[in-house]
């Protein structure tokens, strides 16, 4: 189950693919593991990946809850967003440590 401040994370953290909040996203993300891993999102590639959301898909107008799935030390939470420009549901799946409720994974697909 997916709880209230979950959601309220998850929520908070789509919205900030509006190209404007960067430094915030950085704050709820949980450093990585392993030091010298190359998977850490840049500032440039952050941006890139905001206008291409918003170029293909349009204004974020909803998200709604899909499931959670439980993973060792972790949650794996999973999201269907609605944007302006397409009838097409955007997926996020999240991934949160289970004690700091850091993002430690985000996956978009459309």
């Amino acid at each position: 189950m997916v709880t209230d401040r979950e959601t309220e994370l998850a929520e908070r953290l789509i919205k900030l693919h509006d190209g404007r909040s960067y430094q915030e996203l950085q704050e709820m993300s949980a450093p990585p593991k392993d030091p010298n891993d190359d998977g850490k999102i840049t500032e440039d590639m952050y941006l890139d990946m905001c206008r291409d959301i918003e170029s293909e898909m349009g204004a974020l107008e909803s998200i709604e809850p899909i499931d959670c799935l439980p993973r060792n030390g972790s949650k794996l939470t999973l999201w269907k967003a609605k944007y302006s420009k397409s009838d097409i549901k955007v997926f996020w799946a999240i991934g949160f440590d289970s004690e700091t409720l850091k993002v430690q994974d985000v996956l978009v697909q459309w």
